[in-house]
């Protein structure tokens, strides 16, 4: 998987986040759902990117200087 698949996974995320909000602003049944898919959405994208981050070899030049 690569890093820009990562930042689209949080950016989605953050997508049913806003739509999962204003559905809970309207009473709508489904909102609850929405916003718990943003949530996993958003942290399985940092814990990716992350890992992507630092298993990427110039980061770890970078911490060894």
């Amino acid at each position: 998987m690569k890093a820009k698949h990562t930042i689209l996974l949080i950016a989605l995320g953050f997508c049913f986040d806003f739509v999962g909000s204003f559905s809970k602003l309207l009473h709508r049944g489904e909102s609850t759902s929405l916003l718990l898919l943003a949530t996993i959405l958003k942290v399985l994208g940092v814990l990716l990117l992350s890992y992507k981050v630092v298993r990427y070899e110039g980061f770890r030049k970078f911490m060894e200087r």
